[in-house]
Parts: structure tokens; sequence; C-alpha cells
């Protein structure tokens, strides 16, 4: 194979000396050929690699590279495709460290531009989210998790400011396994609704979010089920105690009475232990909660608390739905977005760490490739394989899609 391979390089190097001499006649001056070692997934490959000194422009051209791109390190195969996704899928910096030097023994790790670059060639070819629409039973689109987060973008030379990177997960049930159902990167909560209007024509049934202005409004149907994150709801009501001017020490009634409120401390767990055929008691739950809603509204004067009011009355409808919907049906759905957060936790911090800033199709792509590390562990040695040129026997063919990573 390393001979093949060899020959293969010898041809074009040639062939592209030979247009190089042909068009400029006595421009060029042969400097030799230095040798040159790549380390490829079928081997070591030593090649003499030709050099040429252009009179006219005085630099060095190799006539190899006018034909295809080659790069400048030594190792550039596994070393600037491994990296990227795999450690953008390793929570601990430390063993991120030992990754890379375990990738290149002698300290010359690749540095980021060839990984991405290298990357953003492969990785426009991915695509992330299942075709479950063939399967039957409930399509994924049933039950939908939302939530996004801020990346800083770089055009060529300058800043681009910054833009939400969102995504949708999906599950046929609430206890089902979640999916990726589609990836956005731009302002508009409508370019997420877009695209998963293409795989998903029917709206979800349930939709789970954290409140994010204008991702309900985009991806909900008027007969979807909207249900606010609890674990949000809670975490963020200090923020908007803090947008109205009141620090710590002034908003701790707030937060009590805010405490007070059944329907709002439920976990997944205490959701689940409700019996769904006790009526009586999930309307006095409900009941309580509503009460407590009024009371803290009360205490709320929409002249001193503008931010927190429109706030706490935003939760009285949506945070409140899962109740409501036990109480009508007798099922359960999600309270809170974790399921969510656990895969961008997997995700986020090296996707933020190996490019500080991104381009737009460029932080969708690695999001892509990083999404199947997280989400399907198991695949790792076939996907990696795949991805530098191997053929495994699980794997007919090369993916260029990662329909078949996706398969189980």
């Amino acid at each position: 194979m390393t001979t093949l391979f060899t020959a293969v390089l010898q041809a074009i190097e040639a062939r592209s000396r030979m247009a190089l001499v042909t068009r400029c006649p006595g421009r060029f001056r042969n400097m030799g050929t230095p040798p040159r070692q790549w380390e490829l997934p079928f081997g070591p490959v030593q090649f003499a690699l030709g050099k040429l000194w252009d009179r006219v422009a005085r630099q060095t051209v190799y006539p190899l590279k006018e034909a295809m791109e080659v790069p400048a390190r030594v190792r550039w195969c596994a070393e600037t495709l491994v990296p990227g996704y795999r450690l953008a899928v390793i929570p601990s910096f430390r063993q991120s460290q030992k990754a890379v030097a375990g990738l290149a023994p002698d300290g010359r790790a690749p540095s980021h531009a060839p990984v991405h670059r290298r990357f953003q060639g492969f990785a426009a070819t991915l695509d992330p989210v299942p075709d479950c629409t063939h399967r039957p039973g409930p399509t994924p689109a049933a039950y939908h998790q939302a939530d996004g987060t801020q990346l800083k973008l770089q055009a060529r030379g300058h800043q681009a400011g910054s833009a939400d990177l969102r995504l949708v997960v999906g599950s046929r049930t609430p206890p089902a396994p979640w999916r990726c159902s589609t990836t956005v990167s731009g302002i508009p909560g409508g370019a997420v609704a877009e695209r998963l209007r293409q795989r998903f024509p029917k709206p979800p049934k349930v939709l789970v979010s954290d409140g994010e202005e204008g991702l309900p409004e985009a991806l909900a149907s008027p007969d979807t089920l909207h249900q606010r994150c609890l674990v949000h709801g809670r975490r963020n009501l200090p923020f908007a105690l803090y947008q109205d001017g009141y620090l710590q020490a002034d908003r701790a009634r707030i937060e009590r009475a805010f405490a007070r409120i059944p329907g709002l401390q439920l976990c997944q767990a205490e959701l689940a232990r409700l019996d769904p055929t006790d009526k009586a008691t999930l309307r006095e739950v409900l009941a309580a909660s509503e009460q407590a809603f009024l009371a803290l509204k009360r205490q709320l004067p929409e002249l001193d608390f503008p931010h927190t009011r429109a706030y706490v009355l935003g939760l009285i409808e949506d945070g409140l739905a899962s109740l409501r919907h036990l109480l009508a049906t007798g099922q359960t759905i999600p309270l809170s977005t974790n399921r969510l957060e656990s895969i961008w936790s997997r995700i986020l911090l090296r996707l933020k760490q190996i490019g500080c800033r991104w381009s737009a199709p460029g932080a969708l792509h690695m999001l892509a490739a990083c999404l199947v590390y997280a989400l399907h562990p198991k695949r790792y040695a076939e996907a990696e394989a795949a991805l530098r040129g191997e053929h495994l026997p699980q794997l007919s063919v090369l993916i260029t899609s990662l329909e078949t990573v996706w398969a189980s």
C-alpha cells in the first residue's frame, strides 16, 4: 500500500513539474529533493519532495503542493483529524492534555489551524440528524427539548459579533433515548423551525425549553404543550430581580414566596410518584400552586418589579403545564431540559476551547461530529477509522453521512 501511494505521489509531482516548466521556461531552478515522511493509517510513507526556486517571485515552489494540498508538518492525517472531535468531548482538561501527548509523543502536537482546516473540509458533508421518519410509531418530533448557547463569530480578518448556537433533541416518548433533531447557528429562532420542519413536518406534541425569547413561538404550534424548564425557572428568578435593581438582601421575601409554589418545586421523580388516578390530590396541588402565584403577584407591583413580574406571569402558564397535562391525560412529561444540558456539558467546553471564535458553518460542523461522539460512544473506533479512510468489517463504505454511525 505504501509503495502504491508513493508511486501515485511521484506521478502527480512529475506531471505538475512538467506543467510549470512548460508554462514558464527558464523561470524555475531545481533545488533538490528534501526527504519527507508521513504517518498514514496504512503505515509510514517516505517521499523525496521536489523543490524548485522561482526566479521571478523569488520564493520556493513545491510542484506537488501546486497539484494537491501537502501539509507542512510531518504528522498530518490522524493527528489533525482526531484531536478536533475527540478532545471536544473530553470534559477533563488533564485528560485532553494526555490525549494530545499520546497523539504526538515527541511534543509536536498539531496546531489549531490544520485541525480547523481539515475538519472543515470533512465535516461539510456531515449530517448529525438521523432519518427516523421510516420507523413505525411516534416520530421523534413528539417530544422536543430546545436550548442554545452563545459563540463568538469571526469573519475574514475581523470579529463578527456573536450568535446563538441552538440544539434541539427529540424523543418518541419521554422515557426513550433523546436524539438530535437539528442544529443551527444564527440569531432568529425561525431558522431552527425551518430546519426542523424539513425533517419532521408535524410540530412537536410537547416542547420543553428554558423560555428563551422567540424560541417557543418558532418551534411550537397552537396544539403544542409548552413546558418551561423548572430548573431554569428557579435559577433565573434572582437574575430577573437583579434587573429590577434588587440585590440579595432585598429579594429574600420574593424568593421565599416563590419557594412556596409547590408546582414549581417538583422534580421528575416527585412527579412520577404522583398517582394520575388521584385527581383530588392533583387538583389540590394545582390549586395551591395557583393561589401561591396570586400571592406572589400581589407582592410584585409592575412599577417596582417590571422584569420580575413579567417573568413570574410567564411561569404561571408554562411552569404548571406538566401538572395540568397529568391531570387531563394521566401522562407525565419532562419537567426540565436536564437531558439536553447533559449533552451540552459533554461537548460545550471543548467546542468553546478548541476555537475561541468560529464561523457559523464551522461551529455547526464541529457540533455535528461532537454530537455523534457524545451520543454514541460505542461507535468511536468505527467513526475514526472511517474518517481516516480505513475500511472496517463493520462498515461497507466510507462514511459520507453519519446515517451509518447513527444506525445501531
